[in-house]
């Protein structure tokens, strides 16, 4: 298709040319007719004005009938090389004097440039007493003309070889452009890689194929895990490197032929046709899976993790759009397995995801309904006075009853249904703690849980901040626990959201700590007035010396910036005995007090001090 594009291109410039040439030699002709006729008019009336000077130079002689007299005054014309002969004649039309070039050799323009005629009448007194006519060769004519049109053709040449070199480039620039537009109309700009539209084409001719009774095929839908990590703390530019480094990864392991598309963001998908596809998929699984972990990514060293999701064509879909449902529906899979792994789609998968469909229309009825409630965790200090409560989110539903968090909450982040939910969690909290103060019950802080999925756009974040104003939360009533991911998100942004609730007053907690970044420079950062060690760290740590010697570095470093240490998951005696020894601040877990709702805690704030000073705070100094 290029080549006879650029075909119809040659032909189109020779056909430009061609005629830019008919009309140059066109206006050549026109100019030297023009310019012709304007010599020849010019050329006899030079000549007629030589003619009337030696014609009344002549007039004496023929008055005093001189002919030798009359000849030389003829010879006058020898200084006009024009001029080939005159005569000098008689009104009678008879001979007076003449004159005659010497002869020679005549040139080409001479024989073949024609002549021109011109008489004048001879006057004495006023009356004609001979006529003068002369002789002359257009030659000189010709000689002139031939000139100014060479000189003419001479600067259309150029103007034509200029006009061709700039009509050239500009064709190659079009075409150059054109190219690109096909291009970028089929391709992603920044890996090379085919487009989602190009690659849905292919996917449709496949499996129409396929559903024809023709080779089988694979889907497979790539993406990158924890791609926003990489922007976030390396820039746009490693981001890029690493989408870079995946589509070049991904073309040195498929076959030819073998579409691979970027779809969008960090998303990539690789389709697989023949009776050997899956061999050649689990080739290329193998290939990614193996390299990336390992492999650092531009100046920044980042390393990365694909998830890959694999639908069977026509096993698991009989049209496109199924096939890249089912092969979402194996990387969710895969993402939620742990990441950096492959799944291939299944029956199951399905009847699990409409599942998960039906359960987040649940949950947005459950949320204009106001289903949703909160459970109070306790948190207490060495001595078992109660300090604080954690906020658990609970779903009671009409029919079903109680649907655990972790299988409402991971919906509603897939659904984007986390924002709502966690207004509407900071809502129900308010209520609550109205109730206890109406109650006359010394109500301690409240500490919620913000997902990093809540602050992720400024608009959420802008949502967040006005409806906690809404609500005139006070940082005695409330304080938030965030993942070590939101901290570490949040800090990258110049308008910090925790930098903003630090200077309100509220109290940060930084919550499962171990399990995500754990760097100790964004602690030092950040400043967080606590630092909730993971149930992973407490548990059975009394006898694990590993868990104790890395819980005892963390207190250190969180008592040496001044942050509190909460223990998690504390179930047992001898891990709360341990706790202690190493010098933790706080507690919390099954074995000291469930979650318990509203009502129930009502009676453990009844037994709360209500002169007991609240929880001290310090301010934050992220600029250190």
């Amino acid at each position: 298709m290029i080549q006879s594009r650029r075909l119809l291109d040659l032909l189109a410039r020779r056909r430009d040319a061609g005629l830019l040439l008919i009309a140059m030699l066109t206006m050549a002709f026109l100019l030297g007719v023009l310019e012709y006729l304007h010599l020849s008019h010019q050329f006899e009336r030079d000549l007629q004005t030589g003619a009337d000077i030696v014609g009344r130079t002549a007039s004496a002689a023929v008055v005093f009938d001189s002919p030798r007299e009359a000849a030389e005054i003829l010879k006058a014309f020898a200084a006009m090389p024009d001029v080939s002969g005159a005569r000098l004649q008689r009104p009678d039309g008879s001979m007076f004097a003449a004159y005659a070039r010497e002869a020679q050799a005549p040139g080409w323009l001479q024989r073949h440039g024609g002549q021109v005629q011109v008489g004048v009448d001879v006057l004495a007194n006023g009356a004609a007493v001979a006529r003068l006519a002369l002789t002359a060769d257009r030659g000189a004519t010709w000689a002139t003309l031939l000139s100014m049109l060479g000189g003419l053709l001479g600067i259309m040449g150029v103007a034509l070889a200029v006009t061709g070199l700039i009509s050239r480039r500009l064709h190659a620039a079009v075409r150059d452009a054109e190219d690109r537009t096909h291009f970028l109309a089929h391709h992603d700009s920044l890996t090379g890689l085919v487009n989602r539209a190009t690659f849905t084409q292919a996917l449709e001719s496949t499996v129409e194929q396929a559903q024809a009774g023709g080779a089988p095929a694979l889907l497979l839908c790539l993406d990158v895990d924890n791609f926003k990590l990489v922007n976030d703390t390396h820039g746009h530019a490693a981001g890029d490197q690493a989408l870079i480094a995946v589509a070049d990864r991904l073309r040195a392991l498929v076959r030819d032929g073998d579409p691979v598309a970027r779809l969008g963001g960090d998303e990539f998908a690789v389709l697989l046709a023949g009776d050997r596809c899956e061999d050649a998929a689990l080739r290329i699984v193998q290939g990614l899976l193996e390299t990336f972990p390992r492999r650092p990514i531009g100046p920044s060293h980042q390393r990365l993790g694909l998830s890959i999701g694999i639908a069977r064509v026509p096993g698991d879909a009989r049209t496109a759009a199924d096939a890249m449902h089912c092969a979402d529906v194996a990387l969710y899979q895969a993402k939620r397995d742990g990441k950096g792994r492959h799944v291939f789609y299944s029956a199951a998968l399905g009847d699990v995801q409409r599942q998960r469909l039906h359960l987040q229309l649940e949950l947005r009825q459950a949320l204009a309904n106001g289903q949703l409630q909160l459970a109070y965790q306790p948190i207490f200090d060495v001595a078992g006075r109660l300090c604080s409560l954690e906020a658990l989110a609970r779903w009671q539903h009409p029919e079903v009853g109680w649907i655990p968090p972790g299988e409402f909450i991971p919906v509603a982040e897939e659904y984007g249904l986390i924002v709502e939910l966690g207004l509407a969690l900071m809502t129900r909290a308010r209520q609550d703690i109205d109730t206890w103060r109406a109650r006359g019950l010394a109500a301690v802080p409240v500490a919620l849980n913000v997902s990093a999925l809540q602050l992720r756009t400024e608009d959420d974040r802008q949502r967040f901040l006005a409806h906690l104003a809404t609500l005139r939360f006070q940082p005695h009533e409330v304080e938030f626990e965030l993942t070590e991911s939101v901290v570490f998100e949040d800090l990258h942004n110049p308008d910090s959201i925790l930098v903003h609730l630090q200077s309100m007053g509220f109290t940060l907690s930084i919550d499962d700590f171990g399990t995500g970044y754990s760097s100790l420079a964004y602690l030092r950062r950040m400043r967080c007035r606590k630092l909730k060690i993971d149930r992973s760290f407490v548990r059975d740590i009394h006898i694990d010396k590993d868990n104790a010697l890395m819980v005892e570095s963390i207190m250190r470093v969180a008592h040496s910036l001044g942050m509190l240490v909460v223990a998690e998951g504390v179930e047992k005696p001898a891990e709360q005995g341990c706790l202690a020894a190493l010098g933790c601040d706080l507690y919390q877990g099954f074995g000291l007090a469930r979650p318990q709702g509203a009502d129930a805690i009502e009676g453990l704030l009844g037994q709360h001090r209500a002169d007991r000073p609240p929880v001290t705070m310090i301010e934050a100094d992220l600029a250190h």
